[in-house]
């Protein structure tokens, strides 16, 4: 082949690489154009996010919920300041931050993998990681030398709910929580957010909305190394609503160091307007437990207590209500026109009813009693016979009138209804007809009766004022940090019971004579008038829960009062002397000397 054949070969395939070489120059031109164009046109929004999310970090500042103060002004519940631990693994590698998170475990004594673990889990918001609440200073100071080596590591100041008298009224303001899923969902469109810390019971958690202002923030410029260099804006967080109550300290903490070492419950409220005075339960716990983050064993451990410290007796607890439902029976027989005032029934130790035999508390019987003389001497007899006369379904219609059987409406959460059966119920539940037995037996308050310490003051309250139901308010008034009043809440009527006032006055007659002669004299005082009645509930299961309900003074009541004491015996020697110490400390009748303690199983 001649030389020219072969220089003319090795052109045309040189040529023919050139023309591939620009082809693929012209299609890796293309891609970087393309890949250029996508990065600078239309991920250009998304990368400056990320880019700036690199640089400026979000911190939010929270608010400090608003105080709570008694009717007087007196402070209960405020807000300290606390040290958080805060973690931002942005620009560090999982090695680095692995190695931080040992190193923050050792200075902080917290556990490494539980760290690593909501770090993890916190990967969609990887900003600011809560790791560490109400850090002790000299934590923080150690924190503060190893700051160079801990990057991504800050230390805020934040303010932290504090209950001044720890367990005071603990069921009544209630504590606090990181808002749950549930929670979430629910309150999500209301401005709440993962992380929150919410009300979770008592009026931290009917007035959360007004207690937990506005949350502010920090947009600050971080380093690559996660340390602060300048803060670029910042919103100031403003403080919730105050609330003031209308819970007086003094007689709550006279209520509950009277009930100290028992289990039971108190309620005070003025019958006039259905202020509550104070509203007590033991066992009880102490708020400040839950501004701390409770482990789950902890939280377990609270709950599952065999004391039941954060059962809110005072309106969850449901009891027969003993010789206290007399009062509902007498005021059914009167309306009813089946006893008159002067009308007398005997009373011999018992009752024959069917082929059961209904005693009496006292064994040899109270002779001939009128209706008066009844309710102070509390003689089941006499009740036996007047709910007969009266019919189990009538004496149930009265109750429910009277507001048993429907929550009173109190603006707490989970309260009780109770219980209150006739014979449309029994028969539905057990498929069985009403028996004069259970009308006997629900005539002295025993039987299927469930009701709370709250109806009972309700029912004493309606007595003392002329038979007016009204709702059970714990809050005064809301005021902003300027001590502006924001709202004012005023006594609201849920009903008028349509009750004479012959009957009333027949009632009040027997409460005032239970003190002066009768079951109730353990209250009876020589500058004080009160009317009172009390109660023993059967138990099956161990000792009788002792009831007590009284109001004062008689002429014009400010003062309605229900004392429960379970598994405390009779109402007589458990309740009432409990009753008598409240009721001194509130008229601070020094100088009384306390009367011969009469033994009443009742």
């Amino acid at each position: 082949m001649h030389q020219s054949e072969i220089d003319r070969q090795f052109e045309a395939r040189l040529q023919r690489s050139l023309v591939w070489f620009r082809y693929f120059v012209i299609a890796t031109l293309a891609i970087l154009f393309i890949r250029l164009f996508s990065l600078q046109i239309i991920k250009k929004g998304e990368l400056y996010k990320l880019s700036e999310a690199n640089r400026i970090q979000l911190f939010f500042d929270p608010a400090p919920r608003g105080i709570i103060y008694d009717r007087n002004g007196k402070v209960i519940v405020r807000n300290i300041g606390s040290f958080s631990v805060l973690f931002s693994p942005t620009n560090l590698t999982r090695e680095e931050t692995e190695e931080i998170l040992k190193k923050l475990g050792g200075i902080l004594n917290l556990d490494y993998h539980s760290m690593l673990a909501k770090v993890r889990s916190s990967i969609r918001q990887p900003l600011n990681i809560l790791l560490a609440e109400n850090v002790p200073r000299p934590k923080v100071f150690c924190l503060a030398e190893e700051k160079v080596n801990l990057p991504g590591v800050n230390i805020e100041v934040q303010p932290k709910r504090h209950y001044l008298h720890r367990n005071f009224a603990s069921h009544l303001l209630g504590h606090l929580g990181e808002i749950g899923p549930k929670e979430l969902r629910a309150l999500s469109r209301a401005g709440y957010k993962l992380g929150d810390i919410i009300g979770k019971s008592g009026v931290e958690k009917i007035y959360d909305n007004s207690l937990r202002g506005r949350s502010g923030g920090r947009q600050v410029e971080m380093d690559a190394r996660g340390r602060q260099i300048r803060i670029i804006s910042s919103v100031l967080p403003e403080e919730g609503d105050s609330l003031i109550l209308t819970l007086d300290e003094r007689i709550q903490k006279l209520c509950e160091d009277t009930l100290k070492g028992k289990a039971g419950a108190i309620c005070v409220i003025n019958p006039a307007n259905g202020e509550v005075l104070a509203l007590v339960s033991k066992p009880d716990f102490d708020p400040n437990l839950f501004t701390e983050r409770l482990t789950p064993s902890r939280t377990q451990e609270l709950f599952t207590d065999p004391g039941l410290p954060m059962f809110h007796r005072a309106i969850q607890s449901q009891y027969a209500p003993g010789s206290l439902f007399k009062i509902v029976t007498a005021i059914a027989a009167l309306e009813e026109g089946v006893i008159s005032v002067d009308e007398t029934m005997s009373c011999r130790g018992s009752l024959q009813i069917g082929d059961r035999k209904f005693k009496c508390w006292r064994e040899k019987g109270h002779g001939r009693l009128d209706i008066v003389q009844a309710i102070a001497k509390s003689c089941d007899v006499f009740f036996y016979q007047l709910g007969l006369k009266v019919g189990g379904d009538k004496i149930a219609k009265y109750a429910r009138m009277l507001g048993l059987a429907e929550k009173i409406g109190i603006s707490l959460p989970s309260e009780a209804r109770g219980l209150v059966p006739d014979s449309t119920w029994k028969k539905i539940n057990f498929g069985e007809q009403w028996y004069p037995g259970d009308t006997a037996n629900m005539s002295i308050g025993q039987g299927y009766l469930e009701v709370s310490p709250l109806q009972m003051v309700s029912l004493i309250s309606l007595v003392a004022n002329g038979g007016i139901i009204y709702k059970p308010f714990i809050v005064k008034k809301i005021i902003d940090g300027q001590e502006n009043v924001i709202k004012t809440f005023q006594p609201k009527v849920m009903g008028e019971v349509k009750i004479s006032s012959g009957t009333l006055s027949i009632i009040r007659r027997g409460l005032r004579e239970a003190v002066l002669s009768g079951t109730s004299q353990v209250v009876k005082f020589k500058r004080l008038s009160v009317c009172g009645k009390t109660g023993t509930a059967e138990n099956p299961h161990g000792e009788d829960h002792a009831w007590f309900i009284c109001y004062a003074p008689e002429e014009a009541p400010i003062i309605a009062l229900a004392v429960l004491v379970e598994h405390g015996g009779h109402g007589a020697s458990a309740a009432a002397p409990l009753a008598r110490r409240i009721l001194n400390g509130v008229f601070t009748l020094k100088g009384e000397k306390e009367p011969e303690i009469f033994v009443y199983k009742d």
